[in-house]
């Protein structure tokens, strides 16, 4: 969200390519989400510039010879995903947040997925030690941009302009914005759907037979950030 606040022309596209598919009269679900090519866009592009996970750690098989430095086998490796997802001889723009790069027909970069095939684009790793839960991480991740995309047009407070975002990393273990995102809803944002969220999480609640329900991980987090 913080990279297209700060790039809002990106936004608006997601939010069209999402009205022209779903409409404004119902919530997006997981059956939509491969009708959306620019929301997949912008999960990659995302993921290029803010992996999981700066670095990925590995341990060599064999020995071999990586630009003319000898690597024993059993050497501890580091790989530098952070760095690679933004050389600049690798991609076009390399710092600037641009998801139409992926997108068919219309980018440079569209044959790039995330199964490792691109030595650039490594988010979750490569071969047999890639992430296992790529899968579900990017379902979960689409379905979480789609939904908040889908149900609030958002603002920057105090009247700040996308051009004063500190866009900055703090680099680490994980590599979290140096500057927390600070956005709202303004009156205009689609209540309706935000308050239908809501009547189905009481449907559901009514319709248990126990007492311990709790409110969905994702429907419970835009509900509560309405």
């Amino acid at each position: 969200m913080a990279e297209m606040m700060h790039n809002p022309d990106d936004l608006l596209r997601l939010q069209k390519e999402i009205t022209n598919m779903v409409g404004l009269d119902r919530n997006v679900d997981d059956s939509d989400l491969n009708k959306l090519p620019f929301l997949k866009c912008v999960v990659k592009e995302t993921l290029r510039l803010h992996p999981p996970f700066p670095l990925l750690h590995n341990e060599t098989a064999e020995d071999c010879v990586v630009g003319g430095y000898s690597v024993p086998r059993g050497s501890r490796v580091m790989i530098n995903v952070f760095a690679m997802g933004r050389d600049a001889k690798a991609w076009k723009g390399a710092d600037t947040f641009r998801p139409s790069r992926f997108m068919p027909g219309e980018g440079e970069a569209t044959g790039v997925d995330f199964m490792g095939g691109c030595f650039a684009f490594l988010p979750f790793g490569s071969g047999r030690r890639s992430c296992p839960g790529m899968a579900l991480g990017l379902y979960s991740l689409e379905l979480i941009v789609v939904q908040l995309a889908h149900g609030f047009s958002w603002v920057l407070p105090d009247g700040m302009k996308p051009s004063d975002l500190d866009m900055a990393d703090i680099f680490g273990f994980t590599a979290p914005r140096a500057t927390r995102l600070c956005v709202g809803p303004p009156h205009s944002c689609r209540l309706g759907l935000a308050a239908a969220r809501v009547l189905e999480w009481r449907w559901a609640y009514t319709r248990s037979s126990s007492s311990s329900c709790s409110l969905p991980m994702v429907s419970a987090g835009y509900c509560l950030m309405a």
